[in-house]
């Protein structure tokens, strides 16, 4: 099913790799989506200092193709994607919120612009960068429409911060590609707000050492992929109960 842009469609299985974090530029970070052949399909920006986390998703001619960004005080943390460079709801293309409350692997419900009620979603998509595990499945997660792995092309050069991606026949590949990103930034959001907790929650009764001194087990250091392994189950309702409970 086409949902981002027409150019992105194919009959055909597609290969893309995710080289992370490629460059910084004045106003963030780019990141590159490439093709088996080396050739760059998309660029993805991290807009630095924006109050949503906001991403721009361009085409090889850096033409917008989707802005999404987290929706502020979100009991699901939920994100939305827009078309283009637009943030009006009018251009509202897709939205994305966590399946439940408590998860041991982020999983997210993916719902189209036009269904409104949200019964039941139109996609899924769960996994885990660090594992290379994540997937985007039919509405159902019965058919798997694309997924991460760790078989890069000879073509490209990886390293540890490239993933492939390969992906279905007649599925959006810009949509994926939006929706593994999304999926990266709601596991590293879960890792920022467990060790926020943690700390908090030490901090109490925690003595003052000397700077020389090491303290074992207190310091929560987060791994190279920013966020905790699956086998932590996820504890969210403190953190949610301090947000605006309109989704």
């Amino acid at each position: 099913m086409m949902v981002v842009d027409p150019r992105f469609f194919s009959s055909y299985k597609v290969d893309l790799a995710i080289v992370r974090k490629s460059l910084a530029v004045a106003d963030g970070i780019l990141s590159c989506v490439l093709d088996v052949n080396g050739n760059v399909i998309f660029i993805i920006k991290d807009k630095n200092f924006s109050l949503h986390d906001r991403h721009i998703l361009l085409d090889a001619s850096e033409i917008p193709i989707l802005t999404f960004q987290k929706k502020h005080r979100s009991i699901h943390r939920r994100w939305q994607a827009f078309r283009s460079d637009s943030t009006s709801a009018k251009d509202l293309i897709f939205s994305t919120k966590k399946r439940s409350v408590i998860q041991r692997v982020t999983e997210l419900s993916v719902f189209l612009s036009d269904n409104k009620e949200e019964v039941v979603s139109d996609y899924k998509v769960a996994g885990d960068w660090k594992k290379r595990s994540c997937r985007v499945y039919s509405y159902d997660g019965s058919t798997i429409l694309a997924q991460m792995h760790d078989n890069i092309d000879p073509c490209i050069e990886a390293d540890k911060d490239t993933y492939g991606i390969s992906v279905s026949p007649n599925v959006d590949y810009a949509l994926v590609v939006a929706l593994m990103v999304i999926l990266y930034e709601v596991n590293k959001d879960r890792k920022k707000k467990k060790i926020k907790g943690k700390k908090k929650g030490s901090g109490r009764n925690r003595e003052i050492k000397d700077d020389n001194e090491d303290t074992d087990g207190e310091k929560e250091e987060e791994d190279e992929d920013g966020y905790e392994d699956e086998d932590d189950e996820e504890e969210d309702e403190e953190d949610d109960e301090e947000d605006d409970h309109t989704d």
